[in-house]
């Protein structure tokens, strides 16, 4: 008879697979780090490693797919709030501050070049941009603005686009001014609150 698996331990040793394997990403690079070095960093052979992620790339695959299931996560929650307006801001603001995490820079430029190399993965990324941005939009749609589609994109733009050096800026500015100026930019999106 053959061992059954514990779900919970399973799922646990993934999730430190997939912490250890974005640590050494963003230190060195996809390309730079080899199966090995996730294999030392997590305490586990070769082949118990393959048994979680047969390869590489189904490490990216995952972590693509986490990032997914967590932006829909966010848009739930979105959608669940009592204010519309307010909650977006909130999203905003919480999505500008963990982009603009160098470490989740790195790591999303990792994955975007890697996407821009291996077709699947490209698939994935830009299925997740999808949802996200007919999510988004369809929540600033119920807000009345004139054109949800585009205030979408430039929102997820400008979420993006934290996760390179300017984003490290926005994100040191006083939370204060910051939601201030998000405020003023939901206001000029949307129309006046």
């Amino acid at each position: 008879m053959g061992r059954v698996r514990n779900e919970t331990v399973h799922a646990a040793k993934r999730t430190e697979i997939l912490r250890a394997a974005e640590a050494l990403f963003v230190e060195a690079g996809f390309h730079q780090t080899g199966m090995a070095a996730i294999c030392a960093a997590v305490g586990m052979s070769p082949g118990a490693l393959y048994r979680y992620f047969p390869s590489k790339t189904a490490i990216i695959r995952a972590i693509v797919e986490e990032d997914r299931q967590d932006a829909a996560a966010r848009l739930d929650a979105l959608d669940a709030a009592a204010d519309l307006r307010a909650g977006l801001l909130d999203a905003l603001d919480a999505a500008i501050l963990a982009a603009a995490d160098p470490d989740y820079g790195r790591l999303a430029l990792e994955i975007g070049a890697e996407g821009a190399r291996d077709a699947e993965i490209g698939a994935l990324i830009e299925a997740g941009r999808a949802e996200s941005a007919a999510r988004l939009a369809a929540a600033i749609g119920r807000l009345g603005a004139p054109d949800a589609e585009a205030a979408a994109a430039i929102l997820l733009a400008i979420i993006d686009g934290a996760a390179g050096g300017a984003g490290a800026a926005l994100a040191a500015m006083p939370g204060a001014q910051r939601r201030a100026a998000l405020r003023g930019l939901l206001d000029g999106l949307l129309g006046p609150a």
